[in-house]
């Protein structure tokens, strides 16, 4: 992606767009993430994995 886009200046004239902009500003959104044991997913896709490769013929 061309970072050409990222840095274009633009006007806002309209005062409720920039209070609600600064608003956004001040008050950003809090983003939930869900957290995941890495290691438990691991050790799960190593056991599907065996299990798939398992059931293969190999010539």
């Amino acid at each position: 992606m061309s970072t050409a886009s990222f840095d274009r200046a633009f006007i806002v004239e309209d005062s409720v767009a920039i209070s609600n902009i600064k608003h956004d500003i001040r008050a950003p959104r809090k983003v939930a993430v869900a957290q995941r044991d890495h290691r438990k997913d691991a050790e799960k896709g190593i056991k599907l994995l065996k299990r798939r490769l398992s059931k293969s013929v190999t010539y």
